[in-house]
């Protein structure tokens, strides 16, 4: 359907429901941007999700989202995130550490497992203080896993009342259950004079109804964070093993760029400006493969789109994946090149490439990933060798996000 758009402004007809579905840059732009206060967050793409983030920092309610972000924001500045970046390398360093025997025996390690262990440690070292046990993780990231796909059935069916079965519900409601039961148990926690974390910050405000900070509305925001925080990396990085093994020449030199920047130590915070390539491979696996894949809003009032009448209530659609895969917009869109970010390359037009979003609505934790994505992949390069990876070509599956349908196993050696 994107390709048969091909830039344009097209209404879908899916027969209860009938979105428009944006991929142009100028039109996105003009509704993240230009316009955004007539385009809200919501819409069939949120709807599913209210259960899991309520009125949270991820839900679809614009005051709350509004209120949760202001509050949090200072978490994630650039600013804040140099001043951790060194706490995120030795999370990413320890993580990668039981690599060492399945280097040592050649045995398979699960892709998914291991990204999932290595962010989630990080996660819960700089953003929850150490707050979430090893045990609560593991039950995390098992209900993270599960609400993937068993999200696609409510997304297809935003139409219908939410008491109305669909399949996978026992998968969903067991996940949330999940995450009520971790999340709750986080916002009962007492905070201790000199503690830097999301609870003592979210405690010290009031919930958008100007009252003290309710257990649902820290759980809301607890479970947004967590899960924007770790799925977004985690996924991005399962999709870097089979992608950089099937492009050995984009992965030898990555290799040599890491070999020469970080050679047989630790990777650090000093490292990262010197990696311009592996920054490259980045940016380019969030074109190729965006996680954030599909997201939606709803028109306020009436607006007119490049002659294009979208009226009060219209549901909108926009795809980074579809816009970033769109040969109206990319040269060889099907094919994995770093170099078309490199030092020198022509820009491409700003919401051609919006892997995060755009405008006041832009993810919050875009700096979180670029350094903590940039450490971990240049921190497995710099002590492993991938060898092989199972399938070479996964499956995406459409969900939340982005994923593949296969388990992606691979098998490394050790750089030296």
């Amino acid at each position: 359907m994107g390709r048969q758009a091909d830039g344009e402004i097209v209404r879908l007809d899916a027969k209860v429901l009938g979105p428009y579905l944006v991929t142009g840059p100028e039109h996105i732009q003009h509704i993240l941007r230009a316009n955004q206060n007539n385009y809200a967050r919501g819409g069939m793409f949120y709807a599913p999700l209210d259960k899991l983030f309520g009125d949270g920092i991820l839900g679809q309610d614009e005051e709350a989202w509004m209120h949760s972000r202001r509050i949090i924001q200072p978490m994630f500045t650039a600013r804040h995130i140099k001043q951790i970046q060194s706490q995120i390398a030795g999370f990413v360093n320890e993580g990668l550490d039981p690599l060492e025997e399945a280097a040592r025996t050649g045995e398979p390690v699960d892709a998914l497992d291991l990204m999932a262990s290595i962010v989630t440690k990080a996660i819960v070292g700089v953003i929850f203080g150490q707050r979430i046990s090893r045990e609560q993780v593991d039950d995390l990231a098992v209900a993270t896993n599960a609400i993937i796909p068993s999200m696609i059935p409510r997304v297809v069916t935003p139409f219908l009342p939410r008491w109305v079965p669909r399949p996978k519900d026992k998968q969903f409601n067991d996940a949330i259950k999940t995450f009520d039961r971790h999340m709750y148990a986080v916002a009962e926690a007492t905070p201790q004079e000199g503690d830097d974390d999301l609870l003592t910050l979210l405690l010290g405000a009031p919930d958008p109804h100007g009252l003290p900070a309710s257990p649902k509305w820290l759980r809301d925001n607890f479970s947004g964070v967590y899960g924007a925080a770790s799925e977004t990396t985690v996924s991005a990085m399962v999709w870097a093993m089979p992608i950089l093994f099937r492009h050995p020449e984009v992965y030898a030199k990555l290799c040599a760029e890491v070999d020469e920047v970080i050679g047989s130590d630790p990777v650090t915070p000093e490292h990262l400006p010197k990696l311009t390539y592996a920054k490259q491979v980045i940016d380019e696996l969030l074109r190729y493969m965006p996680v954030g894949w599909l997201f939606s809003r709803v028109a306020v009032d009436d607006d007119v789109i490049d002659g294009v009448r979208i009226p009060k209530g219209a549901d909108i659609l926009i795809s980074p994946y579809l816009t970033h895969r769109s040969a109206k917009f990319w040269d060889r869109p099907d094919e994995f090149d770093p170099e078309r970010f490199a030092p020198g390359a022509p820009v491409p037009h700003r919401y051609a490439y919006f892997p995060f979003g755009g405008g006041g609505h832009i993810c919050i934790g875009n700096h979180l990933f670029a350094v903590e994505a940039l450490l971990l992949l240049a921190g497995l390069i710099s002590r492993f060798r991938i060898t092989s990876v199972t399938p070479e070509n996964p499956t995406p599956v459409v969900g939340a996000t982005l994923r593949p349908m296969e388990r992606v196993m691979m098998t490394v050696r050790p750089a030296r």
